[in-house]
Order: C-alpha cells, then sequence, then structure tokens
C-alpha cells in the first residue's frame, strides 16, 4: 500500500461533508487525515465562482482504490477539481533539508536583506557596452 495525499477543490456553496463521505466511502479506515483548509479565492474563475473550498486528505491506499476515487470524484459536481500525489514516489516529498554551513541554514530559502527574493535567485545585473560602428557615406 502506498501513501497517497489527495487536495479537493470544493464548490463554497456546497458542504464539505460530501468529500468527506466520499473519501470514507471509498478509503474506508486508511484515512488518515483529512483537514479543511480555508476558503480561498481563486486565481481564475471555475463555473463562475471566484472562491473554493479546500479540502486536504492523507490517504494509505492501493491503486485501484485511487481509480475509484477519481471515477466517483468525477460524477459528483459540487468537486470541481482534484490532484492525488503518491508521496513515496513523488520526488522530494518527505524529505527533509539537509543542514547546511555555519549557521545551518539551507540558502534555498535564505533571504536577501533587500527584499524577499532569495539569493540564490537574485537577478544578475547586465552590462551594455556602447560600440561604435563606422557610418557609410554615399
Amino acid at each position: 500500500m502506498s501513501k497517497y495525499e489527495i487536495m479537493i477543490i470544493v464548490d463554497p456553496k456546497a458542504d464539505l461533508a460530501l468529500a468527506q463521505k466520499l473519501l470514507k466511502e471509498v478509503f474506508g479506515k486508511n484515512v488518515e487525515k483529512a483537514q479543511k483548509l480555508e476558503r480561498t479565492e481563486l486565481a481564475y474563475k471555475i463555473n463562475n465562482a471566484q472562491h473554493a473550498q479546500y479540502l486536504l486528505a492523507e490517504v494509505q491506499s492501493e491503486p485501484s482504490l485511487i481509480a475509484e476515487f477519481t471515477r466517483k470524484a468525477n460524477i459528483v459536481k459540487e468537486i470541481w477539481r482534484y490532484l492525488v500525489l503518491n508521496l513515496d514516489t513523488e520526488r522530494g516529498y518527505g524529505k527533509e533539508f539537509k543542514n547546511v554551513g555555519k549557521n545551518k541554514v539551507d540558502p534555498r530559502v535564505t533571504k536577501n536583506p533587500k527584499g524577499d527574493i532569495p539569493l540564490s535567485e537574485e537577478p544578475k545585473k547586465r552590462v551594455y557596452k556602447t560600440v561604435k560602428t563606422p557610418t557609410s557615406k554615399e
């Protein structure tokens, strides 16, 4: 059995118990955690709605049950979107950052004192040189 993380986007007018009921129906007692996240403004409209509810669940299951979940989630109109990640095979999940350097801070998350851009992603300054070109006379 593999460990999965499922993010479900639900209609804001619907009850989240509908999505939780679907999780219990498909996975039974294998639902380790089902957490309601806050109601959030969407980046783009889905079904002419600007807001949606989010549900994050962690499940231990067989791949056949994931297929059953996707089939049933596509039927329910109140579930707009879902994302299923296999935490066992997905790169980067479940691993902690290594403690690096004297201050034991990961350089990927160190912030620039001038702003919120990480030092590793700071834009490079461009140097422009003026070049004289010979002019042609006619």
